[in-house]
């Protein structure tokens, strides 16, 4: 009967590596997949690198072929509390921190193969599927073999590592596919959530087994408890993720609605002059372009991409019939245009939560040198923010068709950028448009 459940510990055990590494493969193709058949390498990195952790845990966590080198470096770096008799605790210390450094090599290694840049994510994946299969990994000394738990007795490895089946499947279906959104776009996520949880279990679970399986008079129910404890964490921390990542995406898609709601608005403005569809979207696209050739963060760029949209809603209260007129404005017309910046700063200043969408509606035509409207301020007292959707309308402006004129060349748009640089425009954002302009050798910014 012994025989019998230890042929079966085994046969289940080996499946599990098996199954998981299949997962780690379907779990990182769908996250960062992307469908390039160039990427045939992350098949290889995926179906070696579970087995790899695993067999390193294993052999770590018992009295295999990486444990006396481990034994070694402890000593030597340790050697003062070797020589208290501390051994044991400085070997499983060193052995917990020496296999997390594994985790991060291998997900090292796929970045940079794989060219993802999304390192952190990869990360993730990797500590979480490697603390589902440390939590099903042990070597037993005396027979040599590989078993699904550290708990002693086959019918205890076998439940194990059916629960650990069971974790794998859970991990897949609540975290990875929604995780699989969330890794493939460009927002900001606190990454330390997802990853120093089950990086501190995976050190702890390194250190404390390593403890226990050294310790030779540990009793059954010691091991018991170790296994349930460790198997009810790495059930929480799925939970606690698919919770999170549902909440982050949830976030997400309010964020998009917003964005589209604001979108809309703009499209709405614009369709007021049948010249200028299309204007204020142009605007906030290259509004984005120079704050990322500026060096401007992520989340800055994003948000004057939404104040380059909502600029112009102050055109809001312009009758149609100036802002359609086909001949030169009359004094009273253009003070009535000129009013569009403040009325768009007052719609704007209704947004508590986004104050800052006003700025831009307000300063946007304000000029460097202090002669713009509607605050005549000058240089850097124009928010830097205004001063980069001055540059992006203006450019706008002469790339797109008018009612008496088509969009201007490329050369002359650029030589009226580069001439009221410091006069009109913020020099160092002007330069950044130069910039922008000399890369688009086919002219495709323009209406």
């Amino acid at each position: 009967m012994d025989a019998l459940l230890n042929m079966v510990d085994e046969v289940v055990s080996y499946g599990f590596y098996v199954f998981s590494t299949v997962m780690l493969y379907i779990s990182v193709k769908k996250c960062f997949w992307d469908g390039k058949k160039s990427r045939v390498i992350l098949f290889i990195l995926s179906t070696l690198t579970n087995p790899v952790l695993s067999l390193l845990a294993s052999v770590m966590f018992g009295a295999g072929v990486i444990s006396p080198i481990v034994d070694d470096i402890a000593v030597y770096l340790f050697r003062d509390i070797v020589s208290s008799g501390k051994t044991d605790i400085v070997v499983a210390i060193t052995t917990g921190v020496f296999y997390v450094l594994v985790i991060f090599f291998f997900a090292w290694i796929f970045e940079k193969w794989l060219g993802t840049k999304k390192y952190l994510p990869m990360l993730f994946l990797h500590i979480m599927f490697g603390a589902i299969n440390i939590t099903a990994t042990y070597r037993d000394a005396d027979s040599g073999l590989y078993y699904a738990s550290s708990y002693g007795g086959s019918v205890a490895n076998i439940v194990t590592v059916l629960f650990m089946f069971f974790g794998v499947l859970m991990f897949y279906f609540l975290d990875v596919k929604p995780f699989s959104g969330l890794s493939r776009l460009n927002v900001k996520v606190n990454w330390k959530i997802f990853i120093i949880p089950p990086m501190i279990y995976t050190l702890l679970f390194g250190v404390l087994a390593t403890v226990i399986l050294m310790d030779s008079s540990a009793d059954s129910t010691t091991l018991i408890l170790f296994c349930f404890f460790t198997v009810l964490i790495v059930f929480l921390f799925i939970w606690a993720f698919h919770v999170i990542v549902g909440n982050i995406n949830a976030n997400n898609e309010i964020k998009t609605l917003s964005v589209e709601v604001m979108e809309a608005l703009a499209h709405t403005i614009d369709a007021k002059d049948e010249y200028t569809r299309g204007h204020s979207v142009r605007v906030a696209k290259y509004s984005r372009m120079l704050a990322q050739k500026l060096g401007l963060s992520e989340e800055d760029c994003e948000n004057v991409y939404y104040m380059g949209l909502l600029h112009d809603i102050g055109k809001i209260g312009v009758p149609n019939a100036i802002i359609n007129s086909k001949t030169k404005l009359t004094d009273e017309e253009y003070a009535v245009i000129k009013t569009h910046p403040g009325v768009g700063f007052d719609i704007l200043a209704e947004i508590k939560s986004r104050p800052d969408l006003s700025i831009g509606a307000r300063w946007h035509h304000e000029r460097y040198d202090g002669k713009g409207y509607p605050d005549k301020k000058a240089g850097e007292e124009i928010p830097y923010f205004a001063r980069i959707i001055a540059v992006a309308d203006t450019y706008d402006a002469m790339t797109s068709n008018r009612s008496y004129r088509n969009y201007l060349p490329q050369d002359v748009v650029r030589s009226e950028i580069e001439k009221n640089m410091g006069t009109q425009f913020d020099p160092k954002i002007a330069k950044c448009m130069i910039e922008l302009i000399d890369e688009d050798k086919a002219y495709v910014m323009h209406e």
